[in-house]
């Protein structure tokens, strides 16, 4: 065999071997636990669209795992921005959506075991934004969780208490200094906004005594 059969030999067998490893990345089982379903009237078409549930969720899960390891490795070999930028809408992606898959890819590789990996591969885009705004301890929590739905729950949690707390704030948060001379105020409106406001009042009024 001559150098140049030697050569092309090699070639196509690494060819081979990446393709396959490609293959094989992208086909990893990382969802494995799912909601039972019961849409049908036989346990047999049940579990066939449990089954393809899972498939599809994968092949969704590592789609995103895998188009945020390709846009992070773009964005660290190119280092002007305009640049990353102007490559992301030649291939059809703007940039909160590379964003949202970059930080999948990343909080997967930064978590240490398969449990919290197939919490990544669940998440939606909205909860992994959660997740960034108070990194250090979700990723404790993300590492110590023992199902998907648990740390569901905890991430549900805080939003919860945020909302409580951004309404609590709101509440209290009431300029009276604009009611000072109330009265002068409105006789110098025009009678529209004058009736609008007596509307308001009244309805203050009626607050204040109940």
């Amino acid at each position: 065999m001559g150098a140049i059969d030697r050569l092309r030999k090699a070639t196509e067998t690494a060819s081979k071997e990446v393709v396959e490893q490609k293959s094989k990345d992208i086909g990893l089982d990382i969802i494995k636990n799912i909601v039972k379903i019961n849409l049908c009237e036989t346990k047999e078409e049940n579990e066939f669209l449990e089954l393809k549930t899972k498939e599809l969720l994968n092949v969704q899960a590592n789609a995103s795992i895998q188009l945020g390891k390709i846009m992070t490795e773009v964005s660290q070999k190119i280092t002007e921005d305009i640049t990353y930028c102007q490559w992301l809408e030649l291939v059809g992606f703007n940039r909160m959506t590379a964003l949202r898959h970059r930080r999948r890819y990343d909080l997967f590789q930064s978590v240490n075991n398969s449990i919290a990996k197939e919490i990544v591969a669940s998440l939606t885009f909205r909860e992994i934004e959660k997740i960034y705004k108070n990194l250090s301890e979700n990723l404790v929590c993300l590492n110590t969780s023992k199902t998907v739905m648990e740390f569901k729950n905890i991430l549900k949690n805080e939003l919860f208490i945020e909302q409580k707390e951004s309404k609590k704030i709101q509440k209290m948060d009431i300029n009276f200094e604009i009611f000072s001379n109330i009265k002068e105020k409105v006789n110098q409106m025009d009678d529209k906004k004058k009736d609008e406001v007596a509307k308001l009042l009244l309805k203050i009024e009626k607050l204040l005594k109940d």
